[in-house]
């Protein structure tokens, strides 16, 4: 079965990339290998940065309003509060971010705890999906969408999203797509999914 990493790669990259409508400064925290290739893609980019180790206090040193998006591939960092401060914090009042989730079907209380940290900071908060391989088997996982002033899917580029060149998975209609839930799932999160 061929590797699917480079689902989630282009998923947590592209999403955030085509939804904000002049990504120029670039912030990846956690692992960064796939997510740097698939940032070459823009050549419009002035800066991109990372962080992967002691991640709160590298985070609490960066100035205020420092970064348009935000991508944190890192599935333990979201369960700290200061962290989601400090997300605040960096982010220029457009920013955008996009994170790894715990899964919004089998750990649903982990996942609300998530999407509560985000609550106060963002105007808009919605998981998405993408689909990993584990084992062998095809699964799905959650990614969350947040931002302070655009929607991923009114506000997609569209020429970004389907005239970027080397995506394999990525497009407008995986973007718009992969934002859809479950009425179950709406209920349950009702109020801290932000649309």
């Amino acid at each position: 079965m061929e590797n699917l990493d480079y689902i989630k790669n282009e998923m947590i990259t592209h999403i955030p990339l085509c939804t904000h409508a002049n990504p120029k400064n670039i912030l990846v925290v956690g692992s960064v290998d796939g997510i740097k290739i698939e940032l070459e893609k823009y050549k419009f980019l002035d800066k991109v940065e990372s962080i992967e180790s002691d991640i709160i206090n590298n985070l609490a040193n960066i100035e205020a309003s420092s970064f348009d998006v935000l991508i944190v591939n890192d599935n333990k960092i979201m369960e700290d509060n200061l962290f989601a401060s400090l997300v605040g914090k960096v982010l220029t009042n457009d920013g955008v971010l996009a994170t790894v989730a715990n899964n919004m079907f089998n750990a649903q209380d982990k996942f609300e705890s998530e999407l509560k940290s985000l609550d106060d900071i963002f105007k808009v908060v919605m998981p998405y999906k993408y689909e990993a391989q584990n084992d062998n088997i095809v699964t799905m996982n959650t990614l969350i969408l947040a931002s302070k002033t655009y929607h991923p899917t009114a506000d997609i580029n569209l020429q970004r999203a389907d005239l970027t060149d080397g995506f394999k998975y990525y497009n407008s209609d995986i973007a718009i797509g992969t934002f859809l839930l479950p009425t179950s799932t709406r209920k349950r999160f009702l109020g801290l999914v932000k649309l």
